[in-house]
């Protein structure tokens, strides 16, 4: 293995990877063709988050071919988040930059998030304008998650994209975080620094088809929900006390109507109470299940990924494993 790295490299790109084979080789021409433009030392840290396609040999070859290139590679696919966060684990330049490898998000954006880190900013992120080919019903569940994470959070990140640049000074602060929902578009904007938005409109993906489901994307909203609010819960105490006035309001009515002899059915009188009991108790019971299991899930200490094997690092540079590290760099265990 040549570890021709002496030489720290200013930009790190890190790039999570999931069943890419179609797309992979033309991110690659078009990402390195913006990193020579850089003109300063550079890494790209591509992470396998378990692929099960062609994708793993094309990133070997890579990395014998280019010796910017890195590679961890999962056990098994752990998520595009905690992918992400893997990347960042071991990204090693002043200013690290993540973007996909679909070609949704453009390489050819990377010169303009550089020019603001070096007009001071530490934290340079990108929102989408427009998502060509994206389904209607894709399109509402998007805005509607963000929608969802907007109230219960407080925080706005609608059309914000995992495509960003961050300092070295912010990505260290970032690295503290290791809850295991990771939402890192929050974490992002809750670890503060001077930051700067880029517009960009999303490009088609080059080939393929998309590895990021619906179900995943609103997976995410929940989590940004319940990781950084604690509105949910209040939200169910108010909802819970709207039923309750509610049942009030119809008791009196009730009350009343009987005093003018014109009782309502005691059958009706008894579901409308039953109902609003129920409905309260049901909604804070499920509010509170999610609050517990994941605290539940963040008290197990679980590594939030395993590395089985890594390529185009110099030994141990990098790295923060606990244990589980061989001689080889792999099955390293990170927390």
């Amino acid at each position: 293995m040549d570890y021709r790295t002496d030489i720290p490299p200013t930009f790190s790109l890190v790039v999570p990877v999931y069943n890419e084979q179609d797309v992979l080789e033309t991110f690659y021409s078009r990402l390195t063709a913006e990193f020579d433009k850089l003109g300063e030392p550079s890494e790209i840290v591509f992470v396998n988050d378990g692929s099960t396609d062609g994708t793993a040999a094309i990133l070997r070859r890579l990395a014998g071919e280019d010796r910017r290139v890195r590679v961890v590679e999962f056990s098994r696919n752990f998520g595009h988040q905690t992918a992400l966060t893997a990347g960042y684990d071991y990204a090693a330049g002043r200013a690290v930059i993540s973007l996909d490898a679909d070609c949704q998000h453009p390489p050819e954006l990377i010169g303009q998030l550089v020019a603001r880190w070096r007009e001071g900013f530490e934290v340079v992120y990108t929102v989408r304008t427009g998502m060509p080919g994206e389904s209607g019903l894709y399109a509402r569940l998007r805005r509607l998650g963000y929608r969802l994470l907007r109230l219960s959070s407080g925080q706005d990140l609608s059309n914000q994209a995992d495509f960003r640049l961050l300092d070295r000074k912010a990505l260290d602060a970032l690295k503290a975080h290791r809850e295991s929902g990771r939402f890192l578009r929050g974490l992002v904007r809750h670890i503060g620094f001077r930051q700067s938005a880029v517009p960009y409109k999303a490009a088609r993906r080059a080939a393929g088809k998309r590895s990021y489901t619906m179900k995943q994307t609103l997976e995410m909203s929940a989590v940004g929900a319940v990781y950084f609010s604690l509105k949910p819960l209040r939200l169910a105490y108010g909802l819970g006390g709207l039923l309750l006035g509610a049942a009030a309001v119809y008791i009196v009515a009730a009350l009343a109507l009987w005093g003018m002899g014109r009782p309502l059915p005691w059958p009706a009188s008894l579901a409308a109470g039953i109902a609003a009991l129920f409905g309260c108790q049901f909604l804070l019971l499920g509010l509170l299940g999610e609050y517990v299991g994941r605290t539940f899930e963040q008290t197990k200490g679980r590594p939030l990924y395993v590395v089985r094997e890594t390529l185009g690092f110099a030994p141990a540079a990098g790295r923060s494993a606990r244990d589980g590290e061989s001689r080889e760099n792999r099955y390293v265990l990170y927390t």
